[in-house]
């Protein structure tokens, strides 16, 4: 339970756990609660019954443990990042040929306005959009993307801007389509938006990956998994979920390695060894 939810269970009148209550309450508060609230303990319920005592001092801890409806009134109570913000911006690229992406090359992209409300584009959505994760490859697409894909048919391009692809607004675009590429980096983050992904739009959601042939070969593996995990644990967890998605040779990949693999590599190579 959070500070605000035991506050207002005591307002109720209902027992609560007073250890947690009090682990939670912060320290000027916790030194005097006893002048706040009067305490019985319940009988057999390992919980005490709180009642109020000094009503202002109580109304003032309830107000800064509310939580904020929105962002604005968050940054009020001093920490705005504690709510989502209330629209969200997409960077698309629209109608691009997957095999002759080169004259493309010094286009901007379009903007993409999103808000609880609606959308805001100035474009025709294809029915397959590819997610770019990385800043670098987005904006060197020209050269990245052929070596992924190989459609025939006009896709779209976004920049996925890291995870923030995954906010829960983004949602009203990203059901526009039949199918969603997404060009993730090899490692627990990628695979965590994927499987957020998944969850998040009605779409056809794939990760894209190296061939099964060359996620096997040891030499493909050891020349492209260069990312030394931060964490073990974040290595074996991305071997977890990349079996539970069922990526099996990624996860082989891994294993082997002991490493990740970021999507800028695929700016120096130029063979084309990956498929959709």
């Amino acid at each position: 339970m959070t500070l605000f939810q035991y506050l207002s269970a005591i307002q109720a009148k209902k027992a609560i756990n007073l250890r947690s209550f009090l682990a939670l309450l912060p320290s000027n508060y916790k030194r005097n609660w006893r002048a706040i609230f009067s305490s019985v303990k319940v009988d057999g319920q390992h919980k005490n019954q709180l009642t109020i005592i000094d009503q202002p001092c109580f109304d003032a801890m309830l107000a800064k443990a509310t939580p904020a409806k929105n962002r604005v009134e968050a940054a009020t109570l001093g920490n705005s990042h504690q709510h989502n913000t209330s629209m969200s911006y997409l960077l698309v690229y629209p109608n691009v040929l997957a095999h002759s992406v080169s004259k493309h090359d010094k286009l901007c992209p379009q903007v993409v306005l999103i808000d609880g409300s609606g959308l805001l584009q100035e474009f025709s959505v294809q029915k397959t959009l590819v997610i770019i994760e990385n800043q670098e490859n987005f904006f060197k697409y020209p050269a990245f993307l052929p070596q992924l894909i190989t459609h025939t048919t006009p896709l779209d391009i976004v920049f996925g801007q890291g995870n923030g692809i995954t906010n829960t607004l983004n949602s009203r675009y990203l059901n526009q389509y039949q199918q969603i590429l997404c060009c993730f980096d090899y490692d627990l983050g990628g695979l965590t938006m994927f499987s957020s992904l998944q969850k998040l739009t009605t779409a056809k959601v794939e990760f894209v990956l190296p061939s099964a042939i060359s996620l096997k070969d040891e030499t493909f593996v050891n020349t492209h998994f260069k990312k030394t995990p931060d964490k073990t644990m974040h290595w074996q967890k991305a071997i977890q979920l990349a079996e539970r998605l069922g990526l099996d040779e990624l996860a082989h990949a891994f294993i082997i390695s002991k490493k990740f693999m970021e999507q800028e590599v695929l700016l120096a190579n130029n063979t084309s060894c990956l498929n959709a």
